[in-house]
């Protein structure tokens, strides 16, 4: 399968995978998500890569799902969407390779779910990384209430999720959300890679897998009903009014950044 926005190359026995949209800071839309759960089931069922390093083209990891596209969507289209989006987060824990996400200026919504769905984040010094889905009037919608909560607790991730804030990956690093620190975030992923897979791929999986466990009790309900409440969210006037707020300013934006 030939795919243009999440793309897959191979280091060794390290997976790498790309999200390819720069121009939208790879913000995810439905043809996104459906090459990235490609990407993870070819990592799943190629015994030969060990580990999977997730990445962002252009500068930055990913901008979360592609608001724009929230403006025109009906509210079954919009419920589509979240629950197709949340198979990737199900399936970067799913899978039974160890995954570090190489995170480089914005994670934000989406983005920052993902790199909490992975085992391990390197940051540049410069990233940020945020859940400011409240700025549109809506919560999270693939796990980040969830995933936050139990990874930092309940204080710190109320903070974040009620202001919409951007945390720095410094302060991401006290806190325990981030692993490393690096200028070379890709480098440095994958010299983690590297050590993580000179073990028995039975024994990562299983510290995986056992790790996981130690955090997520009741995590399912958990993730539906956020899904329930972001969807409910989308069609109040107050959250349908934000986001198309959201793409006008968009718009008048890149309207401004063309003229000559």
């Amino acid at each position: 399968m030939t795919r243009t926005l999440a793309i897959m190359e191979r280091r060794g026995d390290v997976a790498l995978l790309t999200f390819s949209r720069p121009d939208q800071l790879n913000a995810m839309n439905g043809a996104m998500v459906e090459e990235i759960i490609a990407g993870l089931a070819e990592v799943e069922d190629d015994a030969t890569l060990r580990a999977l390093v997730l990445r962002g083209a252009g500068g930055n990891f990913m901008a979360g799902a592609d608001v724009k596209a929230y403006a025109n969507q009906s509210a079954e289209a919009f419920r589509d969407f979240q629950e197709s989006a949340g198979r990737i987060y199900r399936a970067l824990e799913a899978l039974s390779k160890p995954v570090i996400a190489a995170v480089e200026g914005y994670a934000l919504g989406g983005g920052f779910e993902i790199a909490l769905a992975a085992d391990m984040i390197v940051a540049h010094p410069d990233a940020r990384l945020g859940l400011p889905e409240v700025k549109l009037g809506l919560v999270p919608g693939g796990g980040g209430t969830q995933r936050l909560a139990r990874k930092l607790g309940p204080n710190r991730a109320a903070e974040l999720l009620m202001t919409g804030r951007f945390a720095s990956a410094p302060e991401m690093l006290g806190w325990g959300i981030v692993n490393r620190i690096a200028a070379d975030t890709l480098d440095e992923a994958l010299q983690l890679a590297g050590q993580v897979v000179r073990y028995p791929a039975g024994a990562l999986a299983d510290l995986k897998r056992l790790n996981l466990a130690a955090w997520q009790s009741g995590l399912a309900a958990g993730l539906d009903a956020e899904r329930d409440a972001v969807c409910a969210l989308f069609l109040t006037g107050d959250g349908m009014q934000r986001i198309r707020d959201f793409v006008a300013r968009s718009n008048q934006k890149n309207h401004r950044t063309a003229k000559p």
